[in-house]
């Protein structure tokens, strides 16, 4: 993520530690255990503004998570996980400040089952501390490890949130949908870095999602191009005169196009997105690279090499065995 006055702020939704919200008993276990090890390692030497825990990531338990913790360099943030007693785990958001701009950055998961953990209702939470927030910063991220009930109900909610970031859901998003709040995505395979460019010059003013409006702009022109069968000079009025239904679809289109330019044109506070694949073609970054090496290498003495694997990913994975190679 970017802004006007940040530089690269990296932000990581939850399920980072482990591909599963169960882990295998004995060695598999272990090894899991010592692969979360690596990552926050790398993650440690990259730089994390705030990682929000999710499900999957209490896989070994509390104690692990806060043994994680107690190791990072960055700090663990979420407003409703607590313990069996009800005590808060860690910190609910927190603020980074960079020259005139604030940004407020909330951790936040669906309601999930663990022995160890009692998770209070998301947005019954994020409800009564929201305002605190927002009144201190001026840009509020929110990263949700969130089931679709959640994020439906977060937009309704008309909460003052400008972007949030979600894991638990497959799909990658291309854009940020056509409610309220941006909603992104990045998958759960690990294969892609999502960055967003946030162009902020006034406060209290939403965020036009740039991608979401250049995306509707190519959808409803190639459904009107595709009505001129071939010939894109053709005027699809005189063709669909005497069809009032088709009629009716340009208008439609035309306007979402109209709708989406103006937006883009008019906008104040801007999201742009884009998407990088991690694959061969991102450089690795030598000190990350050997860092993680060693850490491997250490790892395998001990368990054994692992076999390749076409499972989850995390960052810049050639060798595809979960823990991120630069």
């Amino acid at each position: 993520m970017r802004s006007e006055g940040f530089d690269v702020i990296i932000l990581d939704a939850g399920n980072l530690l482990f591909k599963k919200e169960n882990l295998g008993p004995g060695t598999p276990k272990e090894i899991a255990k010592s692969t979360a090890k690596i990552i926050i390692s790398g993650f440690n030497e990259i730089g994390c503004a705030a990682f929000s825990p999710g499900s999957k990531d209490f896989a070994a338990g509390l104690s692990f998570v806060q043994e994680m913790q107690s190791i990072s360099e960055f700090p663990f943030i979420s407003a409703n996980i607590h313990d069996v007693n009800g005590n808060r785990i860690f910190d609910p958001y927190v603020i980074i400040d960079s020259d005139s701009v604030s940004l407020g950055i909330i951790g936040l998961a669906s309601s999930f089952n663990h022995s160890e953990v009692f998770v209070q209702d998301p947005i019954e939470v994020l409800s009564e501390f929201i305002n605190e927030v927002n009144a201190q910063v001026d840009i509020v991220v929110l990263l949700f490890d969130s089931e679709e009930t959640d994020l439906t109900k977060l937009h309704a909610s008309n909460l003052p949130i400008d972007l949030i970031v979600r894991s638990k859901a497959k799909t990658q998003s291309s854009d940020g949908g056509n409610k309220n709040i941006p909603a992104y995505s990045c998958g759960d395979r690990g294969k892609y870095v999502y960055q967003f460019d946030l162009h902020f010059t006034q406060p209290n003013v939403k965020f036009t999602d740039l991608s979401f409006h250049e995306k509707q702009i190519s959808r409803s022109q190639q459904k009107l191009n595709k009505m001129k069968q071939g010939n894109l000079m053709t005027d699809l009025r005189t063709i669909y005169k005497e069809d009032p239904i088709t009629l009716k679809k340009i208008d439609t289109y035309e306007s979402q196009i109209q709708k989406s330019k103006n937006a883009i044109a008019n906008g104040i506070n801007t999201i742009t997105l884009k998407k990088h694949a991690l694959d061969k073609n991102v450089l690795d970054r030598p000190d990350v690279l050997n860092l993680i090496d060693s850490e491997k290498s250490k790892r395998d003495e001990l368990y054994g090499p692992l076999p390749p694997s076409k499972g989850h990913k995390h960052l810049h994975d050639h060798n595809g065995d979960g823990v991120p190679d630069h």
